[in-house]
C-alpha cells in the first residue's frame, strides 16, 4: 500500500473493512477485532491512526509487529496468520494488519468470546450467526486465501511457463486470455478488491520468493550422531518454491543414507536403505498436507536407526492414526494438492501412504509409525539394522 491509497482510505473512514486503532490498544481488544474480522469477510487494522483520522503513528514498529503476531496465535482461537505492512508517512509508521477471512471459522478470543464485523465496528455473535460460520467454513481452504501485499509481478514467470506448457501441452500465447485472467481462473491469483493478489497456494508454487512472506514455510533437515537429539548436528535448511524443497530434500537425504551396489549379470543396480519412493511419499505429504498458517517449518530428523518427519499441524477433519494406513485422507490443502498431482508427484486417490507401508515392509520388514504431538503430525520411518 503506498501513501496515496492509505491517505484515501483514512478519508474514507472506518467500515465493515477497515478499522483504525492507536498503538496503545491492549491485547485482549487487539484479539477481538481480529477475531471479529477473520469470523467475517476479513480486513485490515491500521495500527497508528486514531478514530478521528489523526496519523498517530507506531513508536517500536518492530516491537508491536512481534506483538500483534504473538496477539494472532496466543489470543485467538484457533490461531491466525495475518499479514503486516509498515508504511512511513510523514516520518510516522502506520502498521496495516491484514487478516483473512478465517479458513477455521469460527473464531474467538481466548476469553471465549465469538466476534463479527459490521459496518459500525465489531460485536458478538449470536447463536445463529455462529451456525452460519461452521456450515460457510466447508469451502474455504487456507491455500486459497489472498497475500494482501503481493501482485503478479511476483510470479516467476519463467517456472509458471515451464510448468503450464509442459502439463497442457500448449503455449499460453495460444489460450486467447490475458495472463492475469489465466492465472485468476487457475486459482493463483484472486482479486482483493481491485487489485489481483496471490493466493496462498499460488504464491508458495509459483512466486519468485516465497519465504518474502512465509519465512517458516521451508524444510528444515538436521543429521544427529547416534540416536538422540544432541548439541553436535548438521543442518541445511531448504527454501523456495514447493517443488524446490521437494527436490532439495530428495537430493539431500539421498547424500545422508547409505546405498550399495547390487550386481545383476552386466548390470550394476545402486540400492538404497530406505525405497526412494518411501521418502519422496513422506516429504510430498508433510509439504502438500501441513498445515500452513501455523507459524514453523517442516523438519526431517536424520539418527543412525531412523527419520522422523514432523509436519506442523495434526491430522485434518475424519482422519486418524489408525484409518489413515488404509488410505482414508482429507485435503487440508486442496489447491496445493491439486498442483503437486500435475507436477507428478501425488494421486489424490490416498494411495501413498498403503504404498510407502507396503514397500517398507517388504524392504525392512517394518511399519512406519505415525504420531500426533502438540500441533505436529510425525511420520517414523526406521532404518535397517544391517546394510
Amino acid at each position: 500500500m503506498d501513501k496515496e491509497e492509505l491517505a484515501e482510505i483514512i478519508e474514507k473512514g472506518e467500515d465493515s473493512f477497515t478499522e483504525f486503532k492507536e498503538e496503545k490498544i491492549n491485547s485482549d481488544d487487539l484479539a477481538s477485532e481480529i477475531v471479529a474480522f477473520a469470523n467475517t469477510e476479513g480486513g485490515k487494522i491500521l495500527l497508528g491512526v486514531s478514530d478521528k483520522k489523526e496519523i498517530k503513528g507506531v513508536s517500536r514498529p518492530d516491537k508491536e509487529m512481534q506483538r500483534i503476531e504473538n496477539i494472532s496465535y496466543n489470543n485467538c482461537e484457533p490461531s491466525l496468520a495475518v499479514n503486516i505492512e509498515k508504511i512511513k508517512v510523514n516520518n510516522k509508521i502506520i502498521l496495516c494488519i491484514y487478516i483473512p477471512k478465517g479458513p477455521e471459522r469460527p473464531y474467538r478470543t481466548n476469553k471465549g468470546v465469538y466476534y463479527i464485523r459490521t459496518s459500525s465496528g465489531k460485536r458478538q455473535a449470536s447463536r445463529e450467526e455462529l451456525l452460519r460460520l461452521y456450515q460457510a467454513t466447508r469451502s474455504i481452504y487456507y491455500d486459497e486465501l489472498s497475500v494482501p501485499t503481493t501482485s503478479i509481478d511476483d510470479l516467476d514467470i519463467l517456472y509458471f511457463r515451464r510448468f503450464f506448457e509442459g502439463f497442457y501441452q500448449t503455449k499460453i500465447e495460444d489460450m486467447n486470455v490475458d495472463l492475469d485472467k489465466l492465472l485468476e481462473n487457475m486459482k493463483i491469483l484472486t482479486r482483493m478488491g481491485k487489485k489481483l493478489v496471490f493466493t496462498v497456494g499460488g504464491y508458495l508454487l509459483f512466486g519468485l520468493n516465497p519465504q518474502k512472506h512465509f519465512p517458516v514455510c521451508k524444510i528444515t533437515i538436521a543429521k544427529f550422531y547416534g540416536n538422540e537429539i544432541g548439541e553436535e548436528f548438521e543442518k541445511k535448511d531448504l527454501e523456495g518454491k514447493l517443488e524446490e524443497q521437494i527436490e532439495g530434500a530428495d537430493r539431500i537425504l539421498n547424500q545422508y543414507l547409505k546405498t550399495k551396489v547390487k550386481i545383476e549379470g552386466f548390470e550394476n543396480e545402486l540400492k538404497f536403505e530406505i525405497p526412494k519412493g518411501v521418502l519422496r511419499e513422506a516429504v510430498v505429504n508433510a509439504v502438500a498436507h501441513r498445515d500452513y498458517h501455523i507459524p514453523s517449518q517442516i523438519r526431517i530428523f536424520i539418527f543412525d536407526n531412523r527419520l522422523e518427519i514432523m509436519s506442523p499441524g495434526k491430522l485434518p477433519n475424519s482422519v486418524t492414526l489408525e484409518n489413515i494406513k488404509l488410505g482414508v485422507h482429507s485435503e487440508r490443502n486442496q489447491l496445493i494438492v491439486s498442483y503437486l498431482a500435475k507436477m507428478g508427484y501425488m494421486t489424490q486417490i490416498g494411495t501413498g501412504i498403503p504404498r510407502m507401508i507396503r514397500l517398507l515392509k517388504e524392504h525392512t520388514g517394518r511399519e512406519p509409525d505415525f504420531e500426533e504431538r502438540d500441533q505436529e503430525f510425525i511420520v517414523r520411518i526406521w532404518r535397517p539394522a544391517l546394510w
